[in-house]
């Protein structure tokens, strides 16, 4: 696959979505990354978003990054670090109270039945492995 690349619009300002099949073009790791544009090195720790994804099949990659790209023009980059943070504490939860592998997808399900929706679509978090 090669390196998928967008800039867009959003809220905030202009956003630079990025998905990669391979870490360092070397290494197998899907994933995309969400930032502001333009953004300097030292704040790409903190105003940056990287979804690691269960996935390479280069179809489904460009279908999950499109998806991506349509989220962030609509909440822009501080709503994508709001909704990976959600993510990372529902995976803290979830080892605390005795989730096993997979327990982030098992939250967001249990949530549903009550009613409380995790802010991103089903087609989105079946693939998605984690957030950073």
């Amino acid at each position: 696959m090669s390196n998928l690349s967008t800039y867009t619009d959003t809220p905030e300002g202009q956003a630079h979505v990025s998905t990669k099949s391979k870490w360092m073009h070397i290494v197998s790791m899907p994933h995309t990354g969400i930032l502001p544009h333009p953004c300097s090195a030292g704040d790409l720790k903190r105003l940056g978003t990287f979804i690691k994804w269960t996935t390479d099949d280069p179809g489904i990659l460009a279908n999950l990054h499109e998806a991506i790209v349509r989220m962030v023009k609509e909440v822009g980059v501080s709503g994508m670090i709001e909704i990976a943070e959600s993510a990372k504490m529902t995976e803290r939860m979830g080892r605390a109270f005795g989730g096993g592998e997979g327990s982030f997808r098992e939250i967001v399900k249990m949530a549903a039945q009550d009613g409380v929706q995790f802010p991103m679509p089903d087609e989105l978090l079946q693939y998605v492995k984690g957030f950073q």
